[in-house]
């Protein structure tokens, strides 16, 4: 049973409305009749689609749109990892005032005001960055919140129709933790902090003029517990939410040992639930005692000591989201009979496609993955299967010798979808299987290291509510026992 994708219209990077038409609910309808030649290796990394019962493809034809020189897919199309490093300083951000609360008397030594000039610069950049980091959260924000309501729709005609749900319960699980780790962790943290930063600026510029009276008194407010107040709060809630989620990744783990023994998704998935315990152990207190510091530094010059090793675990916390918990996915695609083995074997496939791109020679390993890699639909199959298509398009467009191709230069807004570039003459789709060889070795490995965590994350939600019933059900055990054999013959 397929989902449909919500009738609400996405939003282009220039804030235009695109409904998003029936007939691009997936690829599922749109399936190649080319002729597939056996692989020579890896047969369960290329026939994913075919042989699991989870998937999650892109769409097979999406509108991108140019802004400010740089093109781009609507915003709100998928769920997108673009956290900025720069985030990971808002904490030094915190700090930006220490100059104003050491040195609060008068007159302000001009060393003193050294500091406090290049405190203020530094928090009031960093607002830059954590107010259009903010802005992109809320696109996902927005892509999330739709999603769960199409996902709440589809709940609700099931149980209509008396049909099991617990195939949409795993997804509305994991589209609820997204959420609130976007609202929280991202969103929330960039609004809170990010305001925090504008006043402790404004607060230590105006510790200048100390000299004056009413300047000094501003100045006292706006760096003291009024700038600091919203960094407080948001450890405050950020230490909570940080509690919930790394329960419920211990939990995913011990259902993983106990139904995937003997699997090499065990490890996997395993790694994964280690990375998001180890960021939120870490976020949490992090946030806490960098909120708690943050008041005392109003008045206690030692609490700046305290925030050094804060400071420098929020630089680590944003590195390791980015790099090793972190994900992105296309929009959610409901499949029927979704099991545990079916999700073994798609994880286990995305971890085998990426080590392939790694290790194996250029050509090789474009060879393993596909089938054909003379037929250009046998190509954009695999795209759309392992939801790369979007990335796949938005690169067409930015190489220039294809974008003449496909659309006028002057032009800012274009239609690109699989059955167009079918229809494209030879010499041209030579010119784009090239092109999607290149993407391939040098978007592969990054796309389908994010892909294993999804899945990861899909599988760990789904064992964890197979193991909250009474005890897991023994043809889940079954199911994934006989996935290991097959493998293994």
């Amino acid at each position: 049973m397929k989902m449909p994708v919500s009738d609400l219209p996405v939003e282009t990077a220039s804030g235009d409305a695109i409904e998003l038409s029936p007939t691009l609910q997936g690829p599922a309808s749109r399936r190649s009749t080319a002729t597939a030649k056996e692989p020579e290796s890896l047969e369960t990394a290329t026939g994913i689609h075919d042989r699991s019962n989870f998937c999650a493809p892109s769409l097979d034809q999406v509108t991108l749109v140019k802004r400010k020189r740089e093109w781009s897919y609507p915003q709100g199309l998928r769920l997108e990892h673009n956290l900025h490093w720069a985030i990971g300083l808002l904490e030094l951000a915190n700090a930006g005032d220490f100059a104003a609360n050491i040195w609060n008397d008068t007159p302000v030594p001009v060393y003193a005001i050294v500091f406090m000039a290049i405190g203020a610069t530094a928090a009031g950049v960093l607002s830059v960055f954590a107010f259009r980091d903010a802005s992109k959260a809320w696109h996902n924000v927005k892509f999330l919140r739709r999603q769960r309501r199409g996902l709440q729709d589809h709940k609700t005609q099931l149980l209509e129709e008396a049909q099991p749900t617990q195939q949409v319960d795993v997804f509305l699980d994991i589209t609820k933790r997204e959420l609130y780790t976007e609202v929280i962790n991202r969103w929330g943290m960039d609004i809170l902090m990010g305001g925090g930063a504008i006043l402790i600026s404004a607060g230590t510029y105006l510790a200048i003029g100390g000299a004056n009276h009413k300047v000094w008194l501003a100045s006292n407010i706006l760096s003291g517990y009024v700038g600091n107040a919203p960094i407080a709060l948001y450890g405050l809630v950020n230490s909570f939410w940080a509690v919930v989620m790394w329960r419920r990744k211990h939990s995913h783990s011990i259902a993983a040992k106990k139904q995937l023994q003997g699997t090499v998704a065990l490890g996997i998935v395993k790694k994964y639930c280690f990375s998001v315990e180890l960021f939120f152990a870490l976020n949490g207190p992090t946030t806490l005692i960098g909120g708690v510091a943050s008041m005392l530094a109003a008045t206690r010059w030692w609490a700046y000591v305290i925030l050094i090793p804060v400071i420098i675990s929020s630089f680590f916390c944003n590195y390791w989201w980015r790099k090793r918990a972190g994900y992105d996915r296309p929009y959610l695609d409901l499949q029927t009979n979704m099991n545990a083995a079916g999700l073994v074997r798609a994880l286990e496939s995305a971890a085998e496609i990426r080590r392939a791109i790694q290790k194996g020679e250029a050509g090789d390993a474009w060879r393993q993955l596909v089938s054909d890699t003379g037929s250009l639909s046998t190509v954009l199959d695999f795209l759309v299967d392992h939801g790369m298509f979007e990335t796949f398009a938005l690169r067409l467009v930015e190489d220039l010798r294809v974008r003449t191709i496909l659309c006028d230069d002057a032009t800012d807004r274009v239609d690109m979808g699989v059955d167009g570039l079918l229809a494209l003459p030879d010499h041209h789709q030579a010119i784009i299987l090239d092109t999607a060889a290149q993407f391939i070795r040098k978007e592969g490995p990054k796309h389908f290291e994010h892909r294993q965590r999804f899945i990861a994350e899909v599988l760990g939600t789904y064992l964890s509510k197979v193991d909250t019933e009474s005890n897991p059900r023994e043809e889940e055990k079954l199911d994934v026992t006989q996935a290991v054999s097959s493998q293994s013959t």
